[in-house]
Order: structure tokens, then sequence, then C-alpha cells
């Protein structure tokens, strides 16, 4: 019997021992979830309905793109440690048009589509 409670402690020391060492060496993450709102002009146009065309072309552009592209492109450029496979756009975007006139006394359109961006990037702090 007092062989069988010595080899039943030895055993829970052993496994709470590697537990308590092998904590410290995982390295699966610590990324922190971010959703930015981006807005991006496209060129002026003559018309209203031009402009929304020129955006909607811009808007499928974006959603067509890889995260890699994604991540060159939209996020932020110096996001060091981010997860650049999991980069896409949340949800849908849209576009809206916005009217003004230029230094030459004409009217022109410009679109700006609007769109989320989920990304993820290392925790600085872990």
């Amino acid at each position: 019997m007092n062989l069988l409670n010595k080899t039943l402690l030895t055993s829970s020391i052993l496994l709470t021992s590697a537990a308590a060492i092998a904590q410290p060496l995982y390295t699966g993450g610590n990324y922190i979830s971010r959703v930015d709102h981006k807005t991006l002009s496209v060129e002026a146009a003559d018309s209203k309905q031009q402009a929304y065309n020129l955006g909607s072309i811009k808007l499928a552009e974006l959603e067509g793109m890889t995260a890699q592209e994604l991540n060159s492109k939209i996020v932020r450029a110096n996001n060091y440690g981010s997860n650049r496979n999991n980069t896409h756009l949340k949800d849908e975007g849209y576009v809206t048009v916005q009217e003004r006139l230029n230094h030459q006394g004409q009217l022109e359109y410009v679109a700006k589509v609007h769109f989320d961006v989920h990304y993820q990037e290392r925790d600085s702090n872990k």
C-alpha cells in the first residue's frame, strides 16, 4: 500500500510540473481582432450615375482581393505581427456620392466607398 501511495504522489507531481513548465512555451497567439471603418474616394465623374458605377466597381475590386492584398493596400503598413491570412471585409460595403464644385465652376461627383476591414494583430502587452 505504501508503494501505491508513493507511485500516485510521484506521478501527480510529474504531471503538474510538466504542465507548469509547458505553459510558458506556448506561442499560439495573443491576437486581438480589430475592425476599422475605411472610406476610399474614387476619381471625380461628370454625373451621379457614372460616380456610382465607378464606386461599385471599386467596391467589387475590394471584395475580390485576397487577405494579403488587403493587408498591403488597406491595413496599416506598420502592422507588425499581424495575422495576415485572416484579413477580410466585414459585412457589406456601400457607396455614397458627394457633389462638389471644382475650381472651374463645374459640378463634379465623387464616389466614396465605405467598408469595414477585419484583421488580427498581435497584442504587444503579452
